[in-house]
C-alpha cells in the first residue's frame, strides 16, 4: 500500500485529483503513513506528505501530538515549502511551554531569514504575533522585527496583515 501512496504523491496531481484522494478516504485511511512519511525527508514526497496531513487533520489532532516535538524540531534544514507546510500543521496544535518555545525560536530564524519565500515567513510571523498576545514582554521585539529590512521581500498584502496585527497588539 505504501507504494501507492508514494506514487500518487510522486505525480504532479491537479485538484480534481487530489479531490478524488480526499473524498474517497484513500488519504485518510493511510494517515499514519503519511504522518511518518512528512518526517522523513524524502523529496519531494515527504513535503507533499506534510501538506496531505495537514488538509486531513483537525485543531490539536491526537495522531499528531506524541511526534509533535520531532515535527518541530525537523522543521530547521526543510526547503521553504516543506517548512511552511509544517509551520502550518504545528500552529494547528496546542503546545506544551517546552514546545512553544522551541517552535518560537525556529519560527523567529524562519522569520529573520529574508531570502525565505515569504508564504513561509508569513507562517512563522503569524506564530510569533500570536506569542507577543500571549506573552506582552515579546511585543518589543515586534517593531525591530517589522522594520523595512524584515519586511521588503514580503508582497504588500503580507505586509498589511502584519501591520494591522501589530497595531492591535501594541494599541
Amino acid at each position: 500500500m505504501s507504494d501507492k501512496i508514494l506514487e500518487s504523491l510522486g505525480k504532479n496531481l491537479n485538484r480534481d485529483m487530489v479531490t478524488d484522494l480526499f473524498h474517497n478516504g484513500f488519504y485518510y485511511k493511510n494517515f499514519p503513513f503519511l504522518l511518518k512519511h512528512m518526517q522523513d525527508n524524502v523529496k519531494p514526497s515527504s513535503w507533499r506528505s506534510a501538506w496531505v496531513v495537514n488538509h486531513l487533520m483537525k485543531k490539536d489532532d491526537k495522531r499528531i501530538k506524541k511526534h509533535l516535538t520531532k515535527i518541530i524540531k525537523s522543521i530547521n534544514g526543510k526547503t521553504d515549502g516543506y517548512q511552511r507546510e509544517l509551520i502550518r500543521i504545528v500552529r494547528m496544535m496546542n503546545l506544551s511551554e517546552k514546545n512553544e518555545g522551541l517552535f518560537f525560536d525556529i519560527c523567529m530564524q524562519v522569520w529573520e531569514d529574508v531570502h525565505k519565500k515569504p508564504a513561509t515567513r508569513h507562517y512563522a510571523g503569524l506564530f510569533i504575533i500570536e506569542m507577543a498576545k500571549k506573552y506582552p514582554e515579546i511585543k518589543n521585539e515586534l517593531e525591530y522585527l517589522t522594520t523595512d529590512y524584515y519586511t521588503k521581500t514580503l508582497s504588500t498584502g503580507i505586509k498589511r496583515i502584519f501591520e494591522r496585527e501589530l497595531a492591535k497588539i501594541i494599541s
